[in-house]
């Protein structure tokens, strides 16, 4: 389970012009004057400048642990030490590297991570140096672990299933973490438009999700054998394919590897769905307990596809795969039965899709710093986008082809 939220910054720029036509000429040479403005417009903030201002707007709302930054295709800085409260030096890495962006910049990824009010907090934000003058020039998601939710050190996987789903008992569990993530979000909100004064920020409500997680995932906790219950950070990002930059896209799975989140998703979703008395409740109550307290969960796959409400999962339960056998697999003898795996699998290819998280993997080196890695030639080139954005794609499909895709290339 997890809780995501977005917001949406608005930053003034200057306009972008294209170059005049031979007929643009022509009218001129007649006393005419052609608009040569795209409808677009470019930032006048560079590399530095927006990392200072973004570090900023974030210290307001009292974060600052970063986790890394990524300008383009060079990762600047990346935490992989784990250094507490240490925005600064994601600043100072922009700053070493400001000459190498002199002539401008695409995309600029800002990634800085939050713990309080029981929820473990990653907030990543993009920036594009150009878009469309009725489209935001940067966007804020933010993805959300309730911790308790989490299987402790130490904590055998079976006993972690006893406490968490009798945790889930608590029907207003699901809606108080919702609304710490909302609190949040205007902190973060505010913190930002008080830096961007010009500019107009826009926050939307928290959203709680349930993932079915893909058959690739279930594999690897199988492999990982529950020893690793802290998510780590991936050396490169992996950033989504067509469709992962929807409206509940949680950079969780873009920045780190985390078994146990699988494993969290599993537990939870069978309890939806099967009867666990001895928690405290039966089939189909949580969903319609959270939807009663005003927080409804949405059940999704793991490219982001929404299945329904956790309300109505007993509806669409054979679409699901055999949710309760895999749940309840020895995953800490580090291994898998193949006969439950395979009908399992069934949920995944009736979405005719294939992966681990419906992700690619960006190849290259994180490092400390100015690394690179190229997400060229990935599922936006393939049949969504528009044809402009088929050649011109580049990273995740958010720089040059903004002006030609819709937000994540997912339809044209």
């Amino acid at each position: 389970m997890r809780l995501t939220a977005q917001a949406r910054i608005f930053l003034p720029g200057e306009d972008v012009f294209r170059k005049p036509t031979f007929w643009d000429k022509v009218g001129s040479f007649f006393g005419g004057e052609a608009d040569l403005r795209t409808g677009e417009i470019q930032l006048t903030q560079d590399v530095l400048a927006l990392t200072e201002q973004l570090q900023q707007a974030l210290a307001l709302a009292r974060i600052k642990n970063a986790v890394t930054l990524v300008v383009d295709t060079d990762v600047l800085y990346q935490d992989l030490e784990d250094r507490p409260d240490d925005a600064d030096l994601l600043v100072n890495a922009a700053r070493d590297n400001a000459p190498r962006f002199i002539r401008g910049f695409q995309v600029l990824r800002a990634v800085f991570e939050h713990e309080a009010d029981g929820l473990h907090a990653l907030i990543e934000i993009t920036v594009r140096a150009k878009a469309k003058k009725t489209e935001p020039t940067a966007t804020v998601s933010v993805g959300a672990r309730i911790q308790e939710l989490r299987p402790k050190d130490g904590e055998s996987l079976e006993d972690a299933k006893e406490r968490i789903g009798k945790a889930l008992g608590n029907a207003q569990l699901v809606p108080t973490y919702r609304n710490a993530l909302n609190n949040l979000m205007n902190k973060i909100g505010a913190g930002l438009q008080r830096v961007f004064a010009s500019g107009r920020v826009e926050v939307d409500p928290a959203d709680a999700q349930i993932v079915r997680p893909s058959g690739a995932d279930v594999r690897d906790l199988g492999q990982n054998g529950g020893t690793q219950r802290d998510a780590d950070l991936r050396s490169a990002p992996m950033y989504p394919g067509r469709g992962g930059y929807g409206p509940y896209y949680d950079p969780w799975g873009t920045y780190y590897h985390d078994p146990m989140d699988t494993f969290v998703n599993l537990m939870i979703l069978d309890a939806v769905m099967h009867p666990h008395y001895s928690w405290g409740y039966g089939p189909g109550w949580l969903g319609s307990q959270w939807s009663s307290y005003g927080a409804p969960v949405t059940i999704i796959n793991y490219n982001g596809q929404a299945y329904g409400n956790a309300s109505d999962a007993l509806q669409y339960e054979d679409r699901l795969g055999n949710v309760h056998d895999t749940a309840n697999m020895d995953f800490e003898a580090a291994h898998w039965d193949d006969s439950t795996m395979a009908s399992y699998d069934a949920g995944d290819s009736s979405w005719g899709s294939s992966g681990g998280n419906g992700t690619f993997d960006c190849a290259g080196s994180g490092g400390g710093g100015g690394g690179t890695f190229d997400c060229a030639g990935t599922d936006c080139a393939s049949s969504d986008c528009s044809s402009d954005c088929s050649s011109d794609c580049s990273w995740d499909c958010s720089s040059d082809c903004s002006s030609d895709c819709s937000f994540d290339c997912s339809s044209d």
